[in-house]
């Protein structure tokens, strides 16, 4: 910004124009010197109106390429959302590796994205959390049914948290091996080294915060579910409490969730924080964490960002939230661009030649998607949906991945046609569009 000796005994519009110069040669510095910022003002002017942005680009600082590294644990669709993130850092120069288990590596660098193997399967994972209900109470029912299930989950989300130290300091140990029998991405370095600058993980990676702290960089926490962060609003998804709206903000309801937060991260901490502190002392070579409530949660007491992945048109920013937490909208491929219309690729469109047939045979179909669910009884629900679809004469595409479903059996409408469909792992962005409603499981 021009200084008052800059800008003494100039006129009203020279003034500006010298303002705008001084900007114009500082933010080519910045470029020249490496900043891959996309320039915006911090020069906001008292006298725009509320809600306009401002126009002036400047910055008083050099925003460095980084090495970043995205720490996923979970499914397909927990995996999709940071592809987009991905290529979004991407395009503004950092270099980007996405960390996750190894059934996800062909999803990740498909894309031209690095990847490192973290430790654990998704599938066996998703078929716990199943069997538990999502919840804390199901937790320990099925640990006094069979208390061996408790050991395997605990052992592997052992090896996810201690994977974590490799996936932002090590090379990817098997791109040589991808390499050797041709199915590496061409753009990638072959086992080349990475140590991140910064971190962005999801909450089941636990050892996220730990693996910061040793090299002494920031972390960034993003989900599409309420996590860490206490409100009175909703509780925590794995608590078991109703999503009824709080009569008061003072209730026992409102308390309740408030302190499920806290309680869920207190249980962790008790079955985790002997583990997580040996490992920090022997590998990461930091001090032990005390073991009691006060140091429980450690992502809201160190103030870690939260960004909330959903829209907050759906779900507002809770009131009670601190501001490192922010609702920011879900991550799609047209984050921020118009949407076009997506074209199938030669080998798909060769792939998915039945399915485009049978969709371009009738009306639209309603899509049912059930992900990467582990289902118990998938006989009696795929007949389910055989039966309805005949009772109501409606055409259905059924989506399974992890649980196979076959709704073609059994399915034929009155004059013979084939009511119901099945597909497997296909683009949403090219199918959904082709449907006239969606029942879908709530991922990705």
């Amino acid at each position: 910004m021009a200084t008052a000796a800059d800008t003494e005994g100039v006129s009203g519009d020279d003034q500006l124009k010298k303002e705008e110069e001084i900007r114009a040669g500082r933010k080519a510095l910045l470029i020249k010197a490496g900043s891959n910022y996309n320039f915006r003002s911090q020069f906001a002017g008292d006298d725009l109106e509320e809600g306009i942005e401002p126009s002036v680009d400047d910055l008083d600082f050099i925003l460095p390429k980084l090495n970043v590294c995205i720490l996923i644990v979970g499914t397909h669709g927990d995996v999709l959302p940071f592809c987009s993130l991905a290529k979004q850092l991407q395009e503004r120069g950092h270099r980007v590796r996405i960390a996750s288990h190894e059934v996800h590596r062909q999803t990740v660098t498909s894309r031209s994205i690095e990847f490192y193997p973290l430790a654990g399967d998704p599938k066996q994972l998703s078929q716990w959390t199943v069997q538990s209900g999502g919840r804390i109470t199901g937790e320990a029912r099925a640990a006094m049914a069979d208390p061996s299930v408790l050991k395997k989950k605990d052992a592997m989300l052992k090896e996810i948290c201690t994977s974590c130290w490799g996936a932002v300091s090590e090379p990817d140990p098997l791109s040589p091996y991808y390499e050797m029998f041709g199915n590496a991405n061409g753009s990638m370095k072959s086992n080349s080294n990475f140590v991140a600058d910064a971190v962005i993980a999801n909450p089941p990676c636990m050892g996220h915060l730990n693996v910061c702290e040793a090299l002494a960089i920031p972390l960034h926490i993003m989900f599409p579910q309420p996590w860490y962060y206490g409100t009175v609003e909703y509780p925590h998804p794995f608590s078991g409490l109703s999503y009824d709206k709080p009569m008061s903000s003072t209730g026992t309801q409102a308390k309740s969730n408030y302190a499920s937060y806290s309680i869920f991260e207190g249980v962790l901490h008790a079955n985790f924080g002997s583990f997580i502190n040996q490992w920090r002392v022997a590998t990461l070579k930091l001090p032990p964490v005390p073991w009691n409530h006060n140091f429980a949660n450690q992502i809201a007491s160190c103030n870690i960002p939260f960004s909330a992945m959903w829209s907050p048109s759906f779900c507002p920013k809770p009131h009670d939230w601190p501001e490192q937490c922010q609702v920011v909208g879900t991550f799609t491929q047209f984050t921020g661009k118009a949407i076009t219309k997506v074209e199938l690729s030669v080998e798909d469109t060769a792939k998915f030649a039945d399915l485009i047939k049978w969709i371009e045979s009738g009306p639209p179909p309603v899509f049912i998607g059930f992900g990467s669910m582990v289902i118990k009884d998938t006989t009696s629900l795929q007949q389910m949906i055989m039966d309805a679809a005949k009772e109501l004469g409606t055409r259905i595409v059924v989506q399974s991945s992890w649980s196979k479903m076959d709704v073609e059996t059994d399915c034929a409408g009155p004059e013979g046609e084939l009511l119901c469909h099945n597909v497997g792992p296909v683009s949403h962005d090219w199918l959904l569009p082709q449907c006239c409603a969606v029942i879908h499981h709530g991922g990705a």
